[in-house]
């Protein structure tokens, strides 16, 4: 029971955050999208409708983070706080960021024959914006994951040296243990975002209209399984943490 309680307290702590909220909700909607595929029996196009219905619920809320993402972007200088070679990464992720939502706003409200025009175009920058960004973090996971193995290589020369020297068991020796202790979390945290990440990148290209690589080749189950791989990865690094 205790085990119950704690769980239910944890998820319900989730819950009650957007982010967490809108992650079940995109969890959901890729959980049926692949019970839904691409069949017609009655069961799987009821799966289809909550997804659909799941997937909308989602837009009407992001109606509401552009200035979220404003402000994150703001304090960030749109990526020019980076340094290196990250930074025009940063800042073409971040303007890409900044345009998806415009784009799916405008596309949502004339869809809704709110806005006068047909939706398609904006669905595309819509699309567009969001599979550039992906591309780009992408990218930028490749960059840091190769920095923090330079970074652990000369660690390693660094622990050998100190093996034969008489002060193997010294403070600099622990330090550096301590640092490949580091490097070792942040590379496994930077794997799983370029899973996510690819995931996500794979459903999108696949979204665009036919010639464009494998756009319209993936079936619906297919992009049901990799959101959900994506999904699980935003919850699982997003996972409240026990107080």
């Amino acid at each position: 029971m205790p085990l119950i309680k704690d769980s239910l307290t944890t998820l319900m702590s989730l819950l009650e955050t957007y982010r967490g909220r809108d992650r079940i909700i995109r969890l959901l909607t890729y959980a049926a999208m692949y019970m839904g595929g691409d069949g017609k029996t009655p069961v799987q196009v009821k799966w289809r409708i909550v997804s659909s219905e799941m997937s909308g619920c989602r837009v009407i809320l992001r109606l509401f983070d552009d200035l979220s993402m404003l402000l994150y972007n703001l304090s960030s200088n749109f990526g020019f706080k980076e340094k290196g070679v990250l930074k025009p990464l940063e800042v073409f992720i971040a303007i890409c960021n900044q345009l998806y939502y415009p784009s799916e706003h405008i596309s949502w409200l004339r869809q809704k024959n709110i806005l006068n025009g047909t939706p398609t175009v904006f669905s595309l920058f819509g699309l567009l914006f969001w599979t550039l960004a992906l591309f780009g973090e992408i990218i930028k996971s490749i960059i840091k994951i190769r920095l923090l193995n330079t970074q652990a290589k000369n660690l390693i020369k660094q622990q050998q040296l100190d093996k034969d020297s008489f002060d193997y068991s010294s403070a600099q020796n622990a330090q550096i243990k301590e640092s490949l202790k580091k490097l070792s979390a942040e590379r496994k945290d930077l794997l799983l975002l370029l899973i996510q990440y690819g995931s996500d990148f794979t459903n999108a290209i696949s979204w665009f209209p036919p010639g464009i690589l494998w756009a319209q080749k993936l079936k619906p189950s297919y992009n049901g399984i990799l959101g959900m791989i994506a999904s699980f990865i935003m919850l699982y690094r997003n996972w409240p943490s026990k107080t």
